[in-house]
């Protein structure tokens, strides 16, 4: 049995290492990992950021978004919350396993935690830590966030996208929990004491590892290729399954009607139209926004590319073309 700690808050350095122990360790193998990461969102694999994200705001809030390659539901992280991994033989996996270790480790620190029906663990109802799992032909893996005392104001908001309701998706859709940070349980457990008590579970559980390894995840070659991949673009918001968003605007004009379909991050079909019980739009209307829903299509669904492709447009003498442009 191993262990290591992460000493870097760069989520994608610490994705990036814990792929790395799933692709590398000896297959008979388990392993301990926990680390914390800087303000960021980690959405599923399968999921939609537009959907899941309020985008904009994380922008503004400097939290960035990153992406996991194990399922579940999008999760806020920041220095208050510790996320732990435990990898292990494929055979050995078990749904509720991990979950019950770290429940066992807070109740050795006098917190009524228990692993609830969802396969999260909770105190009183509300949700401390929620769970994710990866398997692959020889290994497995299961992590969790730990809310220990994270800034969950911040967390709400930046989990609210305003486009929620108006996107029709593939991927998969995160199912609010009410959260509680452990603060409000204890004051004196905090992310190294946490650890601590993880590692001593960890090791009557399973077998007591060598003395724990700690890391900088962000200075490891090993996972320089990874780290890289998993800030990219493709990745982000290109790994997105098809959606369809489906959006209006009333302007003076016309009430205007937009469904933008995007598989792969990039635009595959748009269509711009009035109501058909409306009053005829200004003449050449229909024309524009035929030629604009053309435009849009094979660009990437994000704002800068959006205007790139829409530049003519927007330039234009046409205050409907540039109205439409600013919308869209």
């Amino acid at each position: 049995t191993l262990c290591y700690v992460s000493s870097c808050t760069d989520p994608y350095a610490n994705l990036a290492f814990e792929d790395w122990i799933l692709r590398n360790s000896d297959p008979e193998s388990y392993v301990l990992y926990l680390w914390r990461n800087r303000p960021s969102i980690v959405i599923g694999r399968n999921q939609n950021p537009w959907k899941e994200c309020n985008l904009a705001l994380m922008a503004e809030r400097d939290v960035v978004l990153a992406r996991r390659s194990s399922g579940g539901g999008a999760v806020y992280h920041d220095l208050g919350n510790t996320n732990y991994t435990v990898v292990m033989p494929r055979e050995a996996f078990a749904r509720d396993m991990c979950a019950e270790m770290v429940a066992k480790a807070l109740q050795d620190s006098d917190i009524p935690a228990y692993v609830n029906a969802r396969h999260d663990v909770a105190v009183d109802g509300l949700k401390i830590s929620g769970s994710a799992f990866k398997l692959t032909k020889l290994r497995a893996f299961h992590h969790g966030t730990m809310l220990i005392d994270a800034d969950l104001t911040r967390l709400h908001g930046c989990l609210k996208s305003q486009a929620h309701d108006c996107i029709e998706a593939k991927g998969v859709a995160s199912v609010p929990s009410p959260v509680v940070n452990l603060r409000d349980y204890s004051l004196s457990l905090d992310h190294s004491s946490f650890c601590d008590s993880v590692l001593r579970q960890f090791a009557d559980t399973f077998a007591p590892p060598s003395e724990a390894t700690v890391v900088d995840t962000l200075s490891d070659l090993r996972t320089a290729d990874e780290r890289h991949r998993i800030q990219t673009w493709d990745w982000l918001y290109g790994q997105t399954p098809e959606f369809t968003h489906r959006f209006y605007r009333s302007f003076a004009w016309a009430t205007v009607f937009a469904s933008i379909t995007a598989r792969h991050g990039r635009i595959t079909d748009a269509s711009i139209s009035t109501a058909e019980s409306a009053l005829q739009p200004p003449p050449g209307t229909r024309l524009l926004f035929a030629d604009i829903a053309a435009r849009l299509k094979d660009v990437r669904y994000h704002p800068s590319d959006i205007s790139e492709g829409l530049m003519s447009f927007i330039d234009s003498d046409n205050p409907r073309a540039s109205e439409l442009c600013d919308w869209l």
